[in-house]
């Protein structure tokens, strides 16, 4: 330990102790006044000041820059036609919409300031302090960064914690290699340490930049110090030009603490009083399945080239649907989540509630152990159904766990990867058999179980990022079943177009398998519905929205047009349509029309679009449109 100590002490150390000798000449040469580098010695010190000034800012944003190949980009793209001086100024020096890497961190350039401003504050073991600084500045970059790119939110700790723990906790005790992992992870960190050391010695050189260098960064300091005093609540925002750290984590703490009070003042008896539908019953009970399409968004219809394809392919499949005597309303409703977190947004259509962050989520696990929610699991399990659910992932949680999300979701049986009798080659996240396996495994085990209706629930696993490898289509889907070699694993190390290709193959898969799916179906009166669990991370932008397509299929004409009534228009399309509906609004309406259908014929409950707020304070959902 000490020989690394001894290595680091001698990168950030002061630079008038270092012991070079030099000719009385050369120590009279002014360009070598400012670090003895391999750098300082071939150019002007005021150069590599600035270089590296700007290089230490740059590789602050290059993981978000290189993460959001959607809306990120190298250097900035200021709009300069039709624009104001005004204008121009603000999008060089204030905001601009996309990560770039020419943004600045407040607290970093004031660091810079203060030390070459202030001879006084030039001691070695401040560098100390900025090297650390600095790490901790990068490490909340990549985290905000992670959130925005992934999830479309600015983060919050006390909503994403969790989901951090146990999704590395997950990885770890699943993947392979992760000795290897964490110990490449650690040999990052002190590589990293290692070269901001470095870069520190030319960021905050002993004798300081030139006079008009120093100019220039005071003007700078002032411009940060103007933006803290009149732009206080923005400098936490991504877009700032010149973001601060320090109102980053205030917003996220009081974020957290927000988020945290309402969920401890959630009370289940509003939930209860608003689902209290055991006076309704139902005379027919078709078999339901509801089948949640991983990665299913707007940018299908959003963006030119996908709206295309994406338009060919639902007509098609539109039309194989009607020639088998199938009818088909759709919609786009408004997921609670975005890029990731599945669980929550069909947690928010099963239960009629708005699951918007983990910590609700959980605390609905938690609470809901021993007492039951009035979900549309339990209210269909009140009718005479045996709730089934599929989970097909090969790696896989504690039986203590899987045990605890039973008696949440109350369901009868619940399929795992173990159940599936799977022996060929596994696909993607997870990985996980073909979808086109497992779903028709399920059906055939439901139909051989069950003497009465079912539901069916899962999510499908091969539309999941990466989006490749992925499975064929076969006839038969028990000639997926046989061993081979399995397929080679997806690289991170791709082009941009590659990946979102993989995207679109995905998700044509998808509706390519789950339209045969439906078509094999041997019960004239099932209804399916299919509903998209989030935007695509990756290949997704903020202003593709938070909307995903939304489908009810049946045999039965007047069940399915019976849905036109809150804004479902006919057939598989979407594209020309506005968002109209939401998760959360999916429980109450679905069992109305249900009622409607196959009831008793006695008054039907109400409607609710927004279903349940899970707390009044908390904020709205993104607006739906007029």
């Amino acid at each position: 330990m000490r020989p690394l100590i001894r290595v680091f002490n001698a990168l950030v150390r002061d630079n008038s102790t270092d012991k070079v000798r030099l000719s009385p000449a050369k120590r009279s040469d002014p360009v070598r006044l400012g670090p003895v580098t391999k750098l300082g010695n071939r150019v002007h010190p005021d150069f590599s000041f600035w270089a590296v000034f700007v290089l230490l800012h740059a590789l602050i944003f290059l993981p978000v820059v290189l993460m959001d190949r959607e809306g990120g980009a190298f250097l900035p793209a200021v709009q300069l036609q039709g624009r104001s001086v005004d204008q121009v100024l603000r999008q060089l020096f204030l905001w601009r919409r996309g990560p770039d890497l020419l943004h600045f961190n407040s607290e970093l350039l004031l660091a810079i300031a203060l030390w070459t401003l202030l001879p006084a504050l030039r001691r070695p073991a401040l560098r100390y302090a900025f090297v650390a600084a600095y790490l901790v500045v990068f490490a909340y970059y990549l985290y905000e960064g992670a959130s925005l790119t992934f999830f479309n939110l600015e983060p919050v700790f006390y909503s994403q914690f969790r989901m951090a723990t146990e999704g590395f906790s997950f990885f770890l005790q699943n993947a392979p290699g992760t000795s290897a992992f964490l110990a490449g992870i650690v040999l990052l960190i002190a590589a990293g340490a290692f070269a901001v050391a470095r870069l520190a010695r030319l960021a905050l050189p002993h004798t300081g930049p030139s006079l008009p260098s120093r100019l220039v960064l005071g003007l700078l300091a002032i411009l940060v110090v103007g933006q803290a005093v009149f732009y206080r609540q923005n400098t936490r925002r991504p877009g700032m030009v010149f973001s601060s750290l320090v109102a980053k984590l205030g917003h996220n703490l009081s974020e957290s603490r927000r988020v945290y009070a309402n969920v401890k003042r959630f009370d289940s008896a509003q939930v209860r009083l608003v689902y209290d539908y055991g006076r309704y019953s139902l005379e027919e009970r078709p078999p339901i399945y509801i089948i949640f399409v991983e990665s299913y968004g707007s940018v299908l219809y959003k963006r030119n080239d996908w709206r295309v394809r994406y338009r060919e392919l639902m007509e098609r499949l539109d039309k194989r649907l009607a020639d088998a005597g199938w009818h088909a309303a759709s919609t786009r409703s408004l997921a609670p989540t975005w890029g990731g977190g599945s669980w929550m947004s069909y947690t928010s259509a099963l239960f009629g509630l708005h699951v918007g962050s983990d910590p609700q989520y959980y605390a609905l696990v938690d609470k809901y152990q021993l007492e039951e929610y009035p979900d549309l699991g339990r209210f269909l399990k009140g009718q005479g159904y045996r709730y089934y659910r599929l989970t097909a992932l090969s790696m896989g949680l504690p039986k203590s766990a899987w045990r605890k999300y039973v008696d949440f979701f109350g369901v009868d049986r619940w399929l795992l990867y173990e159940d599936l009798n799977f022996g060929g080659p596994e696909y993607g996240w997870g990985p996980a058999p073909p979808d086109q396996y497992s779903l028709q495994f399920a059906r055939e085990t439901m139909r051989q179980e069950s003497d009465g209706p079912y539901l069916f629930f899962t999510i499908t696993q091969n539309s999941h990022y990466p989006w490749t490898p992925l499975p064929p289509l076969v006839d038969d889907w028990r000639s997926l079943n046989v061993p081979g070699q399995p397929p080679p694993a997806s690289s991170e190390l791709i082009e941009h177009s590659e990946r979102r290709q993989n995207y679109w193959n995905a998700v044509a898969y998808q509706l390519e398998m789950l339209t045969g799916f439906i078509l094999s179906e041997p019960d004239e009166e099932a209804i399916f519905v299919l509903v998209g669990d989030h935007q695509p991370p990756r290949v997704s932008r903020g202003e593709d929205g938070w909307d995903t397509p939304l489908h009810i299929i049946a045999k039965n004409d007047s069940f399915v047009a019976s849905f036109g009534e809150y804004g479902f228009e006919e057939g598989l399309a979407v594209w020309e349509l506005e968002p109209s509906f939401r998760h959360e609004g999916f429980y109450s309406l679905f069992v109305r029309q249900l009622l409607a259908t196959f009831g008793d014929g006695s008054a039907l409950p109400p409607y609710l679009p927004e279903g349940v707020r899970f707390e009044d304070e908390l904020p709205p959902p993104p607006a739906l449109a007029p």
